[in-house]
């Protein structure tokens, strides 16, 4: 059991080094770095985003890829994020909800009279919703909001789950059950649909 952790530390070491390698080559102009970017994290994104804006998957596949361009424009500015994957998300969240409330506002125009308002309390709504999540999950450990992201954003089985961890379908169950109470416990159940 021992070795297995082990293992599993080397490759998450390996696996976030990549992660901080291709960010700094990004950061420093290199196109190739770029690509590989995109290919490692749109997926995820394109997910998280038709989880946030059930039914807009246009909107969302615009957004993301506005989102590369705005980031592959501002590379120079940026600095190494201590997590990536939740700067990205954070910052593709913040860049896909403002956008949200844009459409709605300039749709909104048209309709003036039609127009409630409920659609722009809707999207503040959803936007805090999600920072609750968020702050939950940061509250995770590693691997509990590890198993949670590969089951919940990227859509794998408990088993591929299992596989890819090389560890137990139990442990991965457990994990899960853990996540998701605590998550209940410090969200409450209907805030739970971002998963």
């Amino acid at each position: 059991m021992g070795k297995q952790t082990d293992q599993q530390t080397k490759v998450l070491s390996l696996h976030m080094f990549d992660e901080r390698h291709i960010w700094a080559r990004f950061c420093e102009g290199e196109k190739a770095a770029f690509r590989e970017l995109y290919d490692h994290f749109y997926t995820r994104m394109f997910v998280w985003g038709c989880k946030w804006l059930k039914g807009e998957e246009a909107f969302v596949r615009d957004t993301l890829h506005d989102f590369f361009i705005y980031l592959w424009e501002r590379r120079t500015r940026l600095s190494q994020p201590a997590n990536l994957p939740a700067y990205l998300l954070t910052s593709f969240k913040r860049r896909l909800t403002e956008g949200w409330e844009k459409e709605l506002q300039s749709s909104g125009l048209d309709n003036l009279a039609d127009q409630s308002g409920s659609d722009i309390t809707e999207a503040e709504t959803f936007s805090a919703q999600f920072a609750l999540v968020q702050a939950a999950l940061a509250n995770l450990s590693p691997a509990q909001r590890e198993v949670i992201e590969m089951r919940y954003l990227a859509g794998m089985s408990p088993e591929q789950i299992a596989a890819r961890k090389n560890t137990s379908l139990r442990t991965v169950y457990n994990l899960m059950h853990r996540g998701i109470t605590q998550l209940r416990r410090q969200v409450g159940s209907q805030h739970l649909f971002f998963l």
